[in-house]
């Protein structure tokens, strides 16, 4: 029994050879990476750096596209509130789109009239374009002479 362990011993191979049992042959130069200590050394990149840049240049770019949604969102809001009072104010015509029109402060309720706030002292809360789309989009408007 221990000469028949001695033998088995005998036939395994040192650590640093590279030899396939299966095909019963040396596999050093068939290795992608070094195996023995004269071979060139296998350094591992540090990669913390490119990491670190590439999570900042993500977090600048989502700021960026979530400042963008959120200002995309408050102009939509915008958008409704104001068309919202110009449907709900009072007016006795039918708009016509691309025209400007001017939205007053009234007794009752707001309306709306083509007169300018250079021609009326009744107080003026906004100026509003019809857009081919029936929404109303608030244009500046000089309410003093000039």
């Amino acid at each position: 029994m221990f000469l028949y362990l001695l033998k088995k011993v005998k036939k395994k191979k040192p650590d640093n050879v590279a030899w396939d049992e299966e095909k019963q042959a040396y596999i050093s130069k068939l290795l992608p990476y070094a195996n023995s200590l004269s071979g060139p050394v296998i350094d591992v990149p540090n990669l913390d750096h490119f990491k670190k840049k590439g999570v900042e240049s993500v977090s600048k770019h989502f700021s960026a596209e979530l400042q963008d949604l959120k200002d995309k969102i408050e102009s939509f809001v915008s958008l409704a509130a104001d068309t919202q009072k110009i449907y709900s104010a009072h007016f006795k015509f039918e708009p016509i789109v691309g025209e400007t029109y001017h939205l007053y402060e009234g007794k009752d309720k707001a309306f709306l009239s083509l007169v300018t706030p250079k021609e009326w002292s009744i107080p003026h809360l906004g100026s509003y374009r019809l857009s081919p789309e029936y929404k109303w989009v608030r244009v500046s408007w000089p309410t003093s002479a000039e």
